[in-house]
């Protein structure tokens, strides 16, 4: 019963959605479930092009890949329709749990009004939970929405994917955001999001039992970013032009969040915070994304020994104080942009 758990071990935009995409590319027939809501995005390269996905799971660059959106979603009716059609994905490939919430229009302007305190994406998503929350009756879930209905098979996720593991079929469960903004277990409340980022929290959220949990991976990046603006504190905070220079690019591209398109702030790496997100999730693997940040002659590298020193020197010093092996590594922005490793570092 192969089930893995994919979290980010930051602030979020650590490359969550490559990872899940490059593991679904694995796999048979695999089970892809996402949680959370459209206040974040996860990018994949499809035909060549960048995708952003608020909704739908990174899994669905894998064409025999069911695609599963659990009951602790917040959905946004208008954003996954059009996922939908942008996509071409048939509803019989989509599965929506009926007790997943739907965002309404008050939900974001009430975001609005906070946007200064805590640099809310306004999607409406964390209002949409507080009222979750409070069991209004009058609250819409996915099985209220004809649309939805028309567009998607609305079923109970939980004793699908139950069965699916039962049969030997592999699940990738897909976490937003990042573990430093668990609403329980962050670096720096009030400065994180309206739920928990942990691996147990995304089981939580999907109906999963902790004993059906095979692997965790965390994702993390070489240079952690957050949300410009007000979002918290950041330790070690650099600049663009100074990864420009650690990396000796040509140029740096600074980057944008997926949905908000705010200019990221950016840190050096963070080992305590990358150790108490192993202790909280107890990764069985990591994905080290941001190879090329560190050193631009890793730019687009597919291949482990053509890595630079520094490169190689990185994810050895990130196995020795985690040990934790490293798994994938991320060398640019595409999807392929990664390398398969296999470590010799012993899990515990």
């Amino acid at each position: 019963m192969p089930c893995n758990i994919i979290v980010g071990g930051q602030y979020g935009s650590e490359g969550k959605g490559k990872v899940v995409a490059l593991l679904s590319q694995e796999l048979n027939n695999p089970f892809v479930v996402r949680c959370g809501g459209p206040n974040s995005g996860h990018t994949v390269t499809i035909e060549g092009n960048d995708i952003i996905l608020r909704h739908i799971p990174a899994g669905v660059v894998k064409d025999d890949a069911t695609l599963l959106l659990s009951a602790g979603c917040i959905i946004d009716e208008g954003i996954l329709v059009n996922e939908l059609d942008v996509l071409r994905i048939p509803p019989e490939r989509i599965i929506v749990d009926p007790r997943a919430i739907l965002i309404e229009p008050d939900d974001k302007k009430r975001e609005s009004a906070d946007l200064n305190s805590i640099a809310s994406t306004c999607s409406g998503t964390g209002y949409a939970q507080i009222r979750r929350i409070k069991r209004k009756k009058e609250s819409r879930l996915a099985k209220n929405s004809s649309v939805l209905r028309e567009r998607c098979r609305v079923e109970t996720v939980a004793p699908l994917i139950h069965e699916h593991l039962d049969h030997e079929g592999h699940v990738l469960v897909e976490g937003t955001q990042g573990f430093g903004l668990s609403l329980y277990h962050g670096f720096e409340y009030p400065y994180v999001t309206s739920r928990d980022t942990t691996a147990a929290g995304f089981a939580m959220e999907v109906g999963l039992s902790p004993i059906q949990i095979d692997h965790v991976t965390l994702v993390i990046r070489t240079f952690p970013i957050r949300v410009g603006g007000t979002s918290g504190p950041l330790k070690d905070e650099i600049s663009w032009d100074e990864i420009k220079e650690l990396s000796d690019a040509p140029n740096v591209i600074p980057e944008f969040t997926s949905v908000t398109k705010r200019l990221r702030r950016v840190a050096q790496f963070d080992l305590e915070a990358v150790k108490k997100a192993c202790l909280y999730n107890r990764p069985t693997g990591i994905a080290l994304m941001g190879l090329d940040r560190l050193d631009y002659r890793n730019y687009e590298i597919s291949h482990y020994d053509q890595l630079a020193q520094k490169g190689r020197d990185f994810i050895d010093y990130v196995e020795y104080y985690t040990s934790v092996p490293v798994i994938f590594a991320g060398t640019g922005f595409k999807t392929h942009d990664a390398i398969k490793i296999t470590s010799k570092v012993n899990v515990g």
